[in-house]
């Protein structure tokens, strides 16, 4: 019998406590800049940049899933779409880091589409060492749109598939363990809450979180695997 070993999280978020993080922090400009495609499959540049902000690297303490490159931020970021900067800047903080993310599907600020068209961009940021909350874009009439509220990810970034983005999340916590796989359709400048695949049990020694178990590996390991 199999338990996932990570980091112990709820669906409701209550009062998660900052980590602390002790790495050695270096002050940069930065300018992150990403290729998305609209609905037409017409290509536009978002940018991420901060004139000084303050990084380091992520760390286990910090994060069981960053590694490489990946840094955790502070500062003023401001969104830029075609080298022009838009009404969307943040200030991030210590406590609520910007996840500066450089490697695969799991952290790129770009969900990629696995059918090429349309993309979303998403802004992370850090909750809990396995917890991620996203800010989300799309292009709406040639403008970067925000779509409503947050989205949250457990242990790597959402995955998209034409229209449908889904978001995976782990509770290991309360009445019943188990896993759930959030749908949401894009429609223009929001996400529409879909129906949802749950593995919920009372044990983890039971069929029912096996099968999430197993429907949580394959969809970690490649990017095509969408939970049905």
């Amino acid at each position: 019998m199999k338990k996932l070993l990570i980091t112990t999280c709820a669906v409701t978020l209550i009062n998660f406590l900052p980590l602390s993080t002790e790495a050695a922090t270096t002050s940069k400009k930065i300018d992150q800049t990403y290729t998305l495609v609209d609905t037409k499959n017409k290509k536009y540049t978002v940018s991420v940049r901060s004139t000084k902000a303050s990084c380091h690297k992520a760390t286990s303490n910090d994060s069981l899933w960053l590694k490489g490159k990946d840094e955790l931020c502070t500062g003023k970021f401001t969104l830029y779409l075609n080298g022009k900067a838009t009404n969307y800047s943040y200030n991030y903080t210590k406590d609520n880091p910007y996840v500066r993310a450089a490697h695969d599907f799991r952290t790129s600020a770009k969900l990629r589409n696995t059918t090429g068209l349309p993309n979303v961009f998403s802004l992370s940021t850090r909750e809990t060492s396995s917890l991620i909350s996203l800010k989300t874009y799309s292009i709406v009439d040639k403008k970067l749109v925000r779509h409503p509220a947050s989205i949250f990810s457990y242990g790597m970034r959402p995955k998209m598939n034409k229209n449908l983005i889904q978001t995976p999340i782990y509770v290991n916590g309360g009445e019943k363990v188990g896993f759930i796989f959030h749908d949401f359709s894009l429609v223009k400048n929001k996400l529409v809450e879909k129906e949802s695949h749950s593995y919920f049990s009372r044990s983890f020694n039971s069929k029912t979180y096996d099968k999430g178990l197993d429907e949580w590996e394959k969809y970690s390991a490649s990017l095509n695997y969408f939970v049905k």
